[in-house]
């Protein structure tokens, strides 16, 4: 049995997108099942049969399909958010994201780039001392 530690236990939100997706942002308190293993996973589901459930996606088509799929296997009361999390996040609802997306890690490149910019720069110095030199 899925667990529901909110407070609305008549009530379930259902992420019906891939783990990834999830990984990047999702509602809270909400149960995984990707589209693909709807049917698969119905038993965890079934305790859920009298349960308001809202199924989301990114902008509404997956969950479509899913609630087709609930309602196909006799569950009543099944509500498709439309717009998806898409539309969620753009109405300004609090959400969970993955904060470690913002860290660019350049690696190499960066580290190449700047031994380039070092040894440019300690070839320019030298030449104009050099030239210096040369002058008196």
């Amino acid at each position: 049995m899925i667990n529901n530690n909110t407070e609305y236990p008549n009530l379930l939100i259902l992420d019906v997108r891939t783990a990834e997706e999830y990984n990047d942002a999702h509602l809270y308190n909400v149960i995984l099942i990707p589209v693909d293993e709807i049917v698969s996973r119905l038993s965890e589901l079934e305790s859920y049969n009298d349960t308001e459930i809202i199924v989301y996606c990114m902008s509404g088509s997956r969950s479509l399909q899913a609630s087709d799929i609930l309602v196909t296997n006799n569950f009543s009361k099944i509500y498709n958010m439309w717009g998806g999390i898409s539309a969620w996040i753009g109405a300004g609802y609090d959400y969970w994201k993955n904060e470690d997306l913002m860290i660019i890690d350049f690696g190499l490149p960066v580290f190449l780039v700047s031994i380039l910019g070092i040894i440019f720069a300690l070839v320019l110095f030298s030449k104009r001392r050099w030239k210096l030199v040369i002058t008196y």
